[in-house]
């Protein structure tokens, strides 16, 4: 059996090359996932196996890929954008690799929309895949479709209409879930096929604060990313900015979030 190639840090990744003796072709050094910069690595076995970014809970683990060629196969149809996406991911990397490839293997398409993994039916958004500070998430795009029959479905805001999240810190967690991520998307997909829609509860509409409507004028690129927000993102913000007294504070929190808007994320996202 040919032998695979494998990168590994002596420092940071958990196994020695001499316990790789004989099983691989190793190549030791810096790869770029020093336990400062990524702490959520610390007590698991990691390292490049064929090019590929393999995380394991023990050596044990580790070992074992070597002889199946790493983590379990994917879809061809994989889009190019959201492997750099992945490649470049700061934090949450080995989870975004464990969560792609449970979607994946549910038959949806990929793409990179809004700078984030997302997956569709058809040309419909579904799932979302999205990283914070605290956690990385699966957004179901109409979530609130879902039984939830384990009850651990989370509304990011209370404005949040329709997205609900799974919410996940490591990738054991991800992995211990495998199955009942496999049924929710298979249940947001049946209702999909179905034309099941959303019925939306009418919000108040909210008082847009005056310099808020004189960045748009000044700036009509930044209006039309702000409009292209979903309505509870925009009444988020427009509740954000409109709290200030003082006119100084409220254009300074407008400054603040414009780059993020054009991101088109969210105040809380």
């Amino acid at each position: 059996m040919e032998l695979k190639n494998v990168d590994i840090c002596t420092k940071c990744s958990g196994i020695d090359a001499k316990e790789l003796d004989g099983k691989a072709t190793v190549k030791t050094g810096c790869i770029q996932k020093c336990l400062k910069k990524f702490p959520e690595l610390s007590g698991k076995v990691f390292g490049y196996v064929s090019g590929e970014f393999i995380v394991c809970d023990t050596k044990e683990e580790f070992l074992a890929k070597l002889e199946t060629g790493g983590s379990p196969a994917v879809s061809a149809d994989t889009n190019p954008k959201v492997d750099e996406f992945i490649k470049d991911a700061e934090k949450w990397q080995a989870e975004f690799i464990e969560l792609r490839r449970i979607v994946l293997e549910c038959g949806l398409t990929e793409e990179l929309k809004w700078g984030q993994p997302c997956y569709m039916h058809g040309k419909t958004n579904l799932i979302i895949l999205g990283g914070f500070k605290q956690y990385v998430a699966i957004n179901f795009v109409k979530g609130v479709l879902l039984k939830d029959v384990k009850g651990i479905l989370i509304q990011q805001t209370e404005n949040v209409q329709e997205a609900r999240q799974l919410r996940f810190t490591s990738v054991k967690e991800i992995t211990d879930l495998e199955d009942v991520i496999k049924a929710y998307i298979n249940e947001a997909v049946e209702y999909e096929k179905a034309g099941v829609k959303v019925v939306l509860e009418k919000k108040p509409e909210m008082a847009v604060p005056e310099e808020l409507t004189a960045k748009f004028n000044e700036n009509p690129a930044f209006k039309t990313a702000f409009e292209a927000l979903t309505p509870g993102r925009q009444r988020g913000y427009i509740f954000n900015f409109s709290q200030p007294k003082q006119a100084k504070t409220r254009e300074a929190r407008i400054e603040k979030y414009v780059q993020q808007i054009f991101d088109g994320k969210g105040i809380d996202d």
